[in-house]
Formats: C-alpha cells, structure tokens, sequence
C-alpha cells in the first residue's frame, strides 16, 4: 500500500479553511479529473492522515459500491460495525423499491478512521442511484470531524453528491493531464452548484497503476 503521509500532511493543512464554523465537520470529495488518476489512493492517504488529527473521526466514503475496495483495504478484520444512516435520508437509492441494501461503516486499525461498506442482498438490488441528501450531510457533519468521499471519477451520476460537499478535490495524472478535460468536470460540478476548492497533480506512477 502506497504511504503518502508526507504529501497529505501539507494538503490537511491547506484544506482547513474549508472547514465550517462552529464546531461542525466538514465533507471534502476526491474526484478524478482523469482516467487511472489515483483518486482512490489520494482520497485513502488523506483521510488516513487527517484522522491522526481527528476527535470524532474521519470517515471514508466509498461510492464504488459494487467492489466496496476501500473496506476490504482498511477495516480490521474484527471490525466494530456501525449504522452509517445517521437517521436521515440516504444520498443513494435502491431499486427496487424495498431492495435488502444499507450502508455501514466499520473502524480500521488507523484510529478514528472509519471506512464506509454498501452491503446488499445477493439479489434483489437492480440499479443504484446518487441524489441530493443535505440533511443527510448536515448530520454528517454534526457527526464527525470530516468525511472524504471517494467518487468514481467516470460517473456523472455522483455529481448531486459533488454539491452537497463543502468542496469537491480533483485528482489529475501528471502523465494524462487534460486541462480541457478538467475544465469540463470543473464546469459540470459547478452547474450543480458544488465546489471545485483545488486540484491535486499526481506525479506518483505507482499510484496511477494501482488506483482508479
């Protein structure tokens, strides 16, 4: 597993500002700009490293919810299991209507690091889709000191999600840098009204190999 510890320690630290008056937490996405970016491994390292810092937990939320990659990468295999409802309505849907689905987040060795896990029935759920959940988000925020959303980058179908977030971070491959590219996923995330707040450059080959 590739450790970034170094590189994420200074964006924690310019991403602060972000966070929201008053004591509530903050919800930052990592969206890839390109192809094989390494959105997955950006998105890791820096929950990672902000839960070193974190009171009341960082949760990492996977919305690749068919390999659920993040969970099988991180939880302990023990794992404490908790309800990721927050008792609102969830910013995904099941089909159909009363499909056997729910999400869940379970702690990982890291402490205060919390990984997120779409559990369904073996059949029964045919399609998913993401929407506009801000009260959902708001307990989150109430909740937790941060939540890092982990988006596939080739789904237009997570940008509802992209404008409840208080800042959406794109990730770029140094090697396919595109800035036609980014500008369009720039544009498409701020006609939903979300937050494009900065672009990470990966320079990391080994990372570009080994996450989406």
């Amino acid at each position: 597993m590739v450790d970034l510890s170094f590189e994420m320690q200074a964006l924690v630290d310019q991403l602060e500002p972000i966070a929201r008056p008053g004591g509530k937490g903050r919800v930052l996405m990592f969206l890839g700009a390109s192809k094989r970016a390494g959105t997955s491994t950006i998105a890791r390292e820096f929950a990672r490293v902000a839960a070193e810092r974190s009171r009341r937990g960082v949760w990492l939320f996977d919305l690749d919810f068919a390999r659920n990659s993040h969970a099988r990468a991180l939880a302990r295999p023990d794992a404490n299991v908790f309800d990721a409802s927050f008792g609102r309505n969830a910013f995904w849907r099941a089909e159909p209507h009363g499909a056997r689905a729910r999400l869940v987040a379970k702690d990982c060795s890291t402490k205060h690091l919390y990984v997120t896990e779409f559990q369904r029935a073996r059949s029964g759920v045919e399609r998913l889709e993401f929407g506009n959940a801000r009260e959902y988000w708001n307990a989150v925020r109430g909740s937790i000191d941060l939540a890092v959303i982990d988006a596939p980058g080739a789904s237009r179908a997570i940008l509802p999600v992209a404008a409840d977030a208080d800042g959406v971070i794109l990730v770029a491959d140094e090697g396919s840098w595109n800035e036609r590219s980014i500008a369009a996923r720039r544009e498409a995330i701020e006609r939903r009204g979300g937050i494009v707040a900065g672009i990470v450059c990966n320079r990391s080959r080994i990372v570009s190999r080994r996450a989406a």
